[in-house]
Order: structure tokens, then sequence, then C-alpha cells
């Protein structure tokens, strides 16, 4: 009598993809709600964006963070993912800073608001490996926020102080008499006025923005890539004094050199310079690991 073994049953454990289908639609629905309640939040920052001299890099911040955000949509649907109901704490919190900035007529607050509401969502989403593979993008559009104006008068009345220093020095060394009076550089034939837009915060940012994509593009260590953002602000300080005294050297020159175009182009050529004295520096720092091998 012959006899014929029975084929093993397989038990397939794929993916129901109508489930898929829905949580993707589920997901959708909750970043649209939260983008319809920030609306007029976002039109008023990216009014700010497009009018404000010192928001150059907060116009490029915005896709950069949406590009990495669409490479990085799959993880939101990774089964290994564990959604977490800690996103509805954050949601909570983003409700109360919502409150908070409008009756305050805060719009850094409201910001804030809506950059916690993104992480939330994440959170209840993916969960917290999840949010991990976010961060980035999230916090690379705190470049979209103004200074608040606080903040920039504390900064700038320091930093005006500094440039104007280190600026009469620079051209005293350079072998022209000048005389400070407060932050007015008087030259034998010219008046170099250091004014807010002087005081080099703006190169500061700009320039702490490009760092902080080059670490994250270009550097894996964690050390490596917060070294090179810490380069980038005695960079941008010590460009803005060198643009400073350059514009000091061609006011006693050729003073129709120090405004307009001249003007801008000699400010991108600084921010160009900054971001390679970076590089220097930074290379300068690997050696010196090296040579403790500790790179």
């Amino acid at each position: 009598m012959q006899t014929t073994a029975a084929e093993p049953h397989v038990v397939s454990f794929a993916p129901e993809p109508l489930l898929d289908f829905k949580s993707r639609v589920l997901a959708g629905i909750l970043f649209l709600l939260v983008f319809a309640v920030h609306v007029p939040t976002l039109v008023w920052t990216a009014r700010v964006i497009l009018s404000s001299e010192d928001m150059a890099h907060g116009m490029c911040a915005p896709f950069i963070a949406g590009y990495l955000i669409f490479q990085k949509r799959k993880c939101l649907f990774d089964p290994a993912a564990k959604p977490s109901r800690s996103g509805l704490v954050g949601f909570s919190l983003a409700a109360l800073l919502s409150v908070a900035g409008s009756l305050g007529g805060s719009t850094t607050v409201l910001r804030l608001a809506f950059l916690l509401s993104l992480a939330s969502g994440i959170l209840l989403v993916g969960g917290f490996s999840v949010l991990s593979q976010f961060k980035f993008p999230l916090l690379l559009l705190l470049f979209t926020f103004p200074i608040p104006p606080v903040l920039y008068a504390q900064l700038t009345g320091p930093l005006q102080s500094l440039a104007t220093g280190l600026s009469q020095s620079f051209l005293e060394v350079l072998g022209f008499s000048t005389l400070r009076d407060g932050n007015l550089l008087e030259l034998p034939h010219y008046r170099l006025s250091i004014v807010e837009a002087c005081s080099g915060i703006r190169s500061l940012v700009t320039l702490l923005f490009f760092c902080c994509l080059y670490a994250y593009f270009m550097e894996k260590k964690l050390w490596r890539r917060v070294t090179i953002v810490v380069l980038s602000i005695p960079s941008a300080l010590f460009l803005n004094v060198i643009r400073i005294t350059v514009t000091g050297v061609l006011g006693e020159w050729r003073p129709a050199l120090t405004h307009g175009t001249y003007h801008e182009v000699l400010g991108w050529i600084c921010l160009t310079l900054g971001f390679g004295l970076v590089l220097v520096l930074y290379r300068g720092v690997q050696s010196i690991m090296r040579a403790f091998s500790f790179a």
C-alpha cells in the first residue's frame, strides 16, 4: 500500500493592504489637520521670510526639511514602529502653547506650537523610534523662526560693540588713523557707522544654517557634527570684522564701493570665506584629534 506525505500548510503573515491604506489615510488626515490649524502662523512666517533681509536662509529651510521628511516617509509605517500615546500629551501642550501665543501676541510661541504639533503627530503614528528619524528636519525648521525682537536687541548691542572694537584695531594695524565714537569709526576721509545690520548676527545665523546642513550630510559622528557647528560662531564673527575692515579701506579709497550691490556682494563673499574658514579649522581639529588617537 503506497502512502503520500501531506504537504505542510504554509501560513502567510503578509500585512493586509487595506489596513496599511487606512493607516496612511488616517496619518494624512492628522497632518492635514495640523497644518490647517496653524495656517495663520504659517502664512505670517512666510511673509516674514520673504520680506526680511535677515531670513535669506529661511527660504531654503522648509524645502530641505520637506525633502528629508519625504525621503524618510516610509518610517512612519514601519511594522516595527510602536505608536506612542505620548503624542496626545504633546498635542495638549501644543494647544496650550497656541492659546498662550494667541493671548500674548507671540508669533514665536505659535511657531513652537506648530513644531510641537508636528512632532506629536509623528510620535502618535510611529512612536519615539520614528520621531528620532525626523529630529533633524524638525530642528531645521527652527531656522524659519525670526529671532524674537527682545533677544535680537540683547544680541546686537554686544556684537556691534565687539565688531566696532576689533575693526578699529584691524584698521589701525593697516595704518589707518581711526577715532571711535560709540559704534562710529572716524577715518581721515570716511565715516564708518556700524549699525545693527553690521552686528554680524545675520551672517552668523546664515553660516550656522549651512554648517548644520554640511555636518548632517557629510559627517556621521556626533562630535564631528558638533565641532563644525560650534566653529561657525567664531568664524562668522571674525569674517564680519573683516567685512567691516574692508569696507573702511574701500571708503578711504573709493566710497562708491561701500554701498548698494557692491556692499551686498562683499557680504556674500565674506560668508563664503567664513564657510571655508570653518572647514579649515575643522581639518585642524581633526589633525589634532588624530595625533592623540581620538578621531
